[in-house]
C-alpha cells in the first residue's frame, strides 16, 4: 500500500531558472523515470500524452540508471525561483531526488553539463539552492525536515514515528488535503502537458 507524506515549504533557487530549465524540469517531474531508450535524461515531448509501451524485461517498472525511483515530485514554480512538492501522494525518496536534481541539472559543473546532450544547451548550471521543507508521514506521524544550504541537502527527524497512529482515521488537515487532491492533480497534469521543443522525435 505504501504511505503518503505531506510536505510544506519550498527551496529557493538563485539565480532563478530560465524558461528552458523550467520546461525541462517540469517535464522531468511529469514523466515516469523508467529505463528509457534515450537514457536517464530522456523526457517525452508531451508527458501528459505518454503511453505505456511494454518492452522486454518490463523496463517501464525499472528506474533509470542512477535515479532514486520512478517518480520525481519536485517541480519548479512558474517563475523558476524555487522548487516545491507537486502535491501528488506517495512521493518516496524526496531527499535523494533533491540531491539528484542539484547534482545533475542545477549546480555549477552539474553532471548533465558534461553529457554533450543538446537538451541542455540552454542550461546555465550556475544555481545555488537554499530553503527548508517539512514532511509529515500520514501513517506514523513522523515529522522531519529537509534543509538545503548552499546546495547541501540534509534530513533531520523532528518527531520520531509513533506506530499508535497507524490505524487512526485522517486528521482534519489530511482530510482537507484529500478533498483537494483531484484539482491539484489536474493542475499538475496541465503543467506537465506542455510540448517540449527539444524532445527527440518519437521519444
Amino acid at each position: 500500500m505504501g504511505y503518503t507524506t505531506d510536505f510544506i515549504g519550498h527551496i529557493d533557487i538563485a539565480p532563478s531558472l530560465n524558461d528552458y530549465e523550467i520546461a525541462y524540469l517540469t517535464a522531468f517531474s511529469g514523466s515516469r523515470r523508467f529505463e528509457r531508450p534515450g537514457g536517464p535524461y530522456d523526457v517525452p515531448g508531451n508527458p501528459r500524452a505518454e503511453e505505456h509501451k511494454t518492452s522486454a524485461g518490463d523496463t517501464y517498472n525499472r528506474p533509470a540508471a542512477g535515479q532514486p525511483g520512478l517518480r520525481c515530485e519536485w517541480v519548479p514554480c512558474w517563475d523558476g525561483c524555487c522548487l516545491s512538492y507537486s502535491g501528488v501522494e506517495k512521493f518516496y525518496g524526496a531527499v535523494e531526488w533533491l540531491r539528484y536534481l542539484i547534482l545533475h541539472f542545477l549546480k555549477q559543473g552539474g553532471k548533465a553539463s558534461r553529457s554533450n546532450d543538446p537538451r541542455f544547451a540552454g542550461f546555465t548550471f550556475d544555481h545555488v539552492l537554499d530553503g527548508m521543507v517539512i514532511g509529515c508521514r500520514r501513517d506514523n506521524k513522523e515529522l522531519s525536515s529537509i534543509t538545503v544550504a548552499n546546495n547541501r541537502v540534509r534530513e533531520k527527524v523532528l518527531r520520531p514515528a509513533d506506530q499508535r497512529y497507524v490505524d487512526f482515521p485522517p486528521l482534519p488537515y489530511e482530510a482537507a488535503i484529500d478533498r483537494d487532491l483531484t484539482p491539484r492533480a489536474r493542475r499538475r497534469r496541465q503543467r506537465a502537458g506542455q510540448v517540449l521543443p527539444f524532445a527527440r522525435p518519437g521519444s
